[in-house]
């Protein structure tokens, strides 16, 4: 329920103490938390019930005697073990609470009904003791059992219900006292404000619940947009020089470790200063943009990664690349931006933006002679800037490749022009 208006829940945990009750939404998630719970607490409580009862037996052979404690016996093992018996395999697994409730409900009533049939008919002077007793059973079982505070008045009520019953019914004509078992009667009533209070606080804590929950979601969120705004450049939306740096050397390694190829492309427009100049800054900003766009549609179709390098150059990386699949790639990108006639104001009406590009490749093997990422970026600027010198708007290439024998340097970039 992460989706939930956080003012809605602001409004539940300020509601009335008398409405225990959430707005829609949010009692229906209560709810499904509550209906999944196990059955297995109350299986343990329903086994130390029936551990009392027939320990109680013993009280029962100890008022009525050997001869009437039948009776008492009878109901008590002949009705009330396998009720519970039976109860305690409803139960099983993950009961709904109304099924919890029914269990509860039935167990104790049974129980309640034998213990006031016992103390009509034990000795006067007991008759007393089984009275409290009847009252203690739901009492105990109203505390103990995790009923809803709408279950647990049904089971409170339906218990005063019969305790008032016997004694009207059976009390009452009798000219019986029954001031003090009316009393006795109310204490059926005290698991209504336990239940009440547990209620609450089970809902207070799921509210809580859900404002960490949506706490830790906002700023998971908010963490991902700085990540975002920390690795996009903002004019472009392109990735920025920092994050295609580490995703450069990541490459490289990568490259080295399986033994691949590797390329870069390194791409400047061609006289972007006189654009700026003549245009103005605005104009060069939507040409940067333009360029970006086609450039990222450009790469991605044929599996490369495209990033803001600076100012007005880009910079691609190539996986797996071999030379002549990365020349070709860096050749597609410079058609696109040549179709795509961005009008060029400081070279001339008709002319329109061009870019030139330095691109290397390196196959993985030479990580071991020290050949780095940073090598890679340079042999790409090198032939950019042969690319710049030769007249622009071309693809300039150089490979790689182990120094001569003679040569301190472990790695030169051997150089050829193409196109």
């Amino acid at each position: 329920m992460h989706d939930v208006n956080p003012s809605l829940i602001e409004a539940a945990r300020s509601r009335s103490w008398y409405r225990l009750a959430l707005p829609g939404p949010l009692e229906a998630g209560f709810a499904e938390t509550v209906r999944i719970s196990s059955g297995a607490y109350l299986q343990s409580w329903l086994v130390v019930f029936i551990l009392f009862n027939v320990l109680s037996l013993k009280l029962d052979f100890d008022v009525f005697g050997p001869e009437r404690v039948v009776v008492p016996a009878l109901l008590t093992l002949g009705v009330f073990l396998p009720l519970t018996i039976a109860a305690i395999m409803a139960l099983h697994g993950t009961p709904t609470t109304v099924r919890q409730a029914t269990v509860v409900t039935s167990v104790a009533l049974v129980d309640m009904a034998i213990v006031l049939n016992s103390a009509e008919i034990a000795p006067p002077s007991h008759a007393d003791t089984y009275r409290i007793l009847a009252v203690i059973v739901p009492l105990v079982v109203g505390m103990i059992a995790p009923l809803s505070f709408r279950h647990c008045l049904v089971f409170c009520g339906a218990a005063f219900v019969l305790y008032v019953a016997y004694v009207t019914c059976l009390m009452l004509p009798r000219n019986e006292p029954t001031g003090l078992p009316l009393l006795i009667a109310s204490l059926v009533l005290v698991p209504l404000k336990l239940a009440y209070s547990r209620e609450w606080t089970r809902k207070e804590t799921f509210l809580l619940t859900l404002e960490k929950a949506r706490r830790d979601a906002d700023l998971a969120e908010a963490n991902a947009r700085l990540v975002i705004l920390s690795e996009t450049d903002a004019l472009t939306g392109l990735a920025n020089r920092r994050a295609f740096t580490v995703e450069l050397q990541a490459g490289w390694a990568l490259a080295c470790a399986n033994d691949a190829w590797s390329a870069v492309a390194l791409i400047d427009i061609d006289a972007f200063k006189r654009l700026n100049d003549t245009a103005g800054h605005p104009e060069g900003d939507r040409c940067l943009q333009h360029v970006a766009g086609v450039l990222k549609a450009a790469a991605e179709a044929q599996g490369a990664h495209i990033a803001r390098y600076g100012g007005e150059e880009f910079i691609v990386r190539m996986p797996r690349a071999e030379p002549e699949t990365a020349w070709a790639l860096a050749e597609s990108l410079r058609v696109a931006v040549a179709r795509m006639a961005y009008p060029h104001p400081g070279l001339g009406e008709t002319a329109s933006v061009t870019i030139s590009v330095g691109v290397t490749a390196a196959h993985g093997s030479l990580g071991a002679l020290g050949v780095s990422a940073g090598d890679l970026l340079k042999s790409a600027d090198d032939a950019l800037y042969r690319a710049k010198r030769a007249g622009r708007n071309r693809v300039e290439a150089a490979l790689l490749a182990p120094a001569p024998a003679n040569s301190d340097d472990l790695a030169a970039p051997a150089t050829h022009e193409i196109g």
